[in-house]
């Protein structure tokens, strides 16, 4: 089972990267132009680059409990391999999660379209920043 849902899960995070940099993107040039309105595949967009969060984040809880790379025992802290399999990469993923739905759901408690654009851009590019450096690229890439 491990077998199948890593490779999974690291496929489905290239494609979560690029739908959140077209998402803060979109959203930047939208809100610099002062667009009046989100246009519905956009907002779409937005909405599933979030749902697809949410399926990378239950992949990886999954994984959390079935890796052989995360091991809780006695130690693990001072281990750095098993301490960002384990504790930092899921942490930070759960808030980075949480950043993309507060930001989808504050932009729709916003009034005008400029603010709803700003919330998406500042909410989307945290996220993805922390995605970014929460990666294990040394995995990832070889």
């Amino acid at each position: 089972m491990y077998n199948i849902l890593q490779p999974a899960h690291s496929g489905l995070m290239w494609l979560i990267v690029i739908m959140l940099v077209l998402s803060v993107v979109f959203s930047l040039i939208k809100f610099l132009n002062n667009d009046e309105k989100i246009s519905t595949p956009l907002f779409k967009l937005y909405d599933y680059t979030k749902q697809l969060l949410y399926i990378q984040f239950i992949l990886g809880v999954v994984l959390l409990f079935i890796s052989p790379l995360v091991m809780y025992t006695s130690g693990f802290m001072k281990n750095e391999v098993l301490r960002f399999q384990g504790l930092e990469h899921p942490l930070m993923m759960l808030i980075a999660v949480g950043l993309v739905a507060t930001g989808l759901f504050k932009s729709k408690t916003k009034t005008t379209s400029k603010e709803k654009n700003k919330m998406i851009f500042i909410f989307y590019s945290l996220a993805l920043v922390i995605i970014l450096l929460m990666v294990p690229w040394k995995t990832v890439l070889s």
